[in-house]
Order: structure tokens, then C-alpha cells, then sequence
């Protein structure tokens, strides 16, 4: 018997299923859009982390935030030390404004932690506003330790062009904030041991700010004079190097340290090739290129 093709018997159509209220989707929609809004600022960012012993540790795949790399930008010509309390925002570096992508990176961990799935009966926490300000309290040391750390810096950065300070400078949109004071859990890091913190992408950062947990640090001279070096050179966008006595070192300490003219391997607890594939690094050569020599004194009249 031939079977004639016609309509199916019609079937009950499923209920379609529960939506969410109105003022749920409302509420995750301005959950997202703050995510991708903080997300935005700090894409590219790499975390540099320095322990309050003056060693580093090795950085964990959770400790780097990459982003696309702007257009490059004219270096920042004065490292400002600041030495009072200092409040700060998150966003793309912003010096002059005190926005800080660090801040916006460590943000942006935190939210997405929390909007991970809780544990069934858990208690919701409230979701803190991620673009509240943060305030550092600055140097606790003594006047004679905090003249001494601005004279340290001066003297790592004394071959280049680039002037250190800690009076406010004139040109407030060309210049590094090195935000010296506290612990890392005051900008919400909750590794203890952290010392020091910068943006990097392997290229210059222009306006950036970066830190240095002073009270983390003991408040010791050369720990804090070292990583305010490090973090400052990691915007002007240099890697860690793999030779002891180089600022830029993540090895353990072998005397005071200094921006060493010799080609060097990357790299933290063993070698590596530097950021960008190059199998070697100089810091003091690189730091040449980005911020040129210092200039020759001027001689005096009738000289």
C-alpha cells in the first residue's frame, strides 16, 4: 500500500521556557559592560611582582594581563617619586590624572572571580564599584631614608636623559608616578610578599604609573631605591634580565645593582629569550634608545 506524504498530526507545543525578569537582565547587562569597560583598559598589561625580601618570584600565567599594543608614544622625561599619600583610579594610564592600569588590571581579576559560579547556599557578596578610588598612604620611613632613596633612583637613572624628582614637575602629562608607599593589599593584591608593581607590553608606556610598596619593603633604601628601578624600566619597556647584577634582575641579591652594558639573556629563576623573541637584552643600551643620553653640562661663561 502506498503511503500519501500530508501534514503531521499537529503536536502540543512546549512551553517556551522561563526568561528572566526585566530587572535581572538589566542587572547583568551593567555587570558586563563594567567587566568589558575594565577589561578594555588593562588589555595588554603584563604584571611585574617583586617580594619584600628584595627577590622576586617567578610570574604565574594568573599574574599576566595582555593587551593590544598602542601606537608607540614619546617616553615619559621626568620619574616623579611621590612621596605623600596619593589617590588613584582605574583605567588606561594616566599619570598626570592618577589613573592607573594596574589598578584597573587588579580590578578586573577580583570581578571575575566573583562572577564565577558560587557554591550552592554560598552567601552573594555585594559586587564593589570596580572604578572606586584607592589611596595609598605613601612613605613612612624618615626623612634621612626617603632623601636617600630619591638619591639612589637619581644615580640608576643618571646616564639617561630623564629627569628623577620628587617635586611635581611642570610638564605633568610627560612623566612616570612612582607611587611609593603601603603593602600591595592596600590596591586589593592579596600575595603579602609583593614589593612592587608596573604595566608592561615590551614597549614604551607613556603617562604610566607604577609602584612601590615601600612598607612592604621595610622601608629599606636600596630594596625600595631597586624596585622603584625595575618598575620604572619595565614601562619604559624592558624584560627581566638574567645576570645578578643588573637592576632588571629577578636572581638573588648580589650587591647593589645597576643597568649593566652587556648583552644578557631574559629570563626569572633560568634563561629565556627576551619579550618580542630577541635572545638577548642590554639594559643599559636600551634604556639609551628609549631616553638617549643625559646631556653634557653646559661649561661655564668664558670657559
Amino acid at each position: 500500500m502506498t503511503r500519501h506524504a500530508g501534514p503531521p498530526p499537529s503536536q502540543p507545543r512546549p512551553a517556551p521556557p522561563r526568561r528572566p525578569g526585566r530587572k535581572r537582565r538589566v542587572v547583568i547587562a551593567i555587570v558586563l559592560v563594567v567587566l568589558v569597560a575594565i577589561a578594555g583598559a588593562v588589555a595588554g598589561l603584563v604584571i611585574v611582582t617583586r617580594l619584600e625580601t628584595g627577590g622576586w618570584k617567578v610570574p604565574e600565567v594568573g599574574d599576566i594581563e595582555r593587551i593590544v599594543q598602542i601606537a608607540p608614544r614619546q617616553p615619559a622625561r621626568s620619574i616623579v617619586l611621590e612621596r605623600g599619600p596619593v589617590e588613584l583610579r582605574p583605567g588606561d594610564d594616566d599619570s598626570s590624572k592618577g589613573i592607573s592600569s594596574v589598578l584597573a588590571s587588579v580590578r578586573a581579576k577580583a570581578a571575575a572571580a566573583k562572577a564565577a559560579p558560587a557554591k550552592a547556599g554560598a552567601p552573594v557578596k555585594p559586587t564593589p564599584d570596580p572604578l572606586r578610588p584607592v589611596k595609598l598612604p605613601g612613605w613612612k620611613g624618615s626623612d634621612k631614608g626617603w632623601k636617600q632613596v630619591v638619591s639612589c633612583v637619581a644615580k640608576l637613572f643618571e646616564p639617561f636623559n630623564v629627569t628623577v624628582t620628587d617635586q611635581a614637575p611642570a610638564d605633568r602629562d610627560n612623566m612616570v608616578l612612582v607611587a611609593v608607599g603601603g603593602r600591595a593589599s592596600d590596591i586589593g593584591v592579596t600575595d603579602r610578599r609583593v614589593g612592587g608593581l608596573a604595566p608592561f607590553h615590551g614597549g614604551v608606556i607613556a603617562s604610566p604609573v607604577v609602584f612601590a610598596f615601600s612598607t612592604a619593603l621595610g622601608n629599606d633604601v636600596r630594596a625600595v631605591c631597586e624596585t622603584i628601578g625595575m618598575e620604572v624600566a619595565h614601562a619604559y619597556g624592558l624584560d627581566h634580565g638574567y645576570l645578578c647584577s643588573d637592576v632588571m634582575t629577578y636572581l638573588k641579591p648580589c650587591g647593589a645593582k645597576r643597568f649593566v652594558d652587556k648583552d644578557v639573556r631574559c629570563g626569572e629563576l633560568k634563561a629565556r629569550n627576551c619579550e618580542g623573541g630577541e635572545p638577548t637584552q642590554n639594559s643599559y643600551r636600551r634604556l639609551l634608545q628609549v631616553l638617549g643620553p643625559r646631556p653634557a653640562a653646559a661649561a661655564p661663561p668664558g670657559k
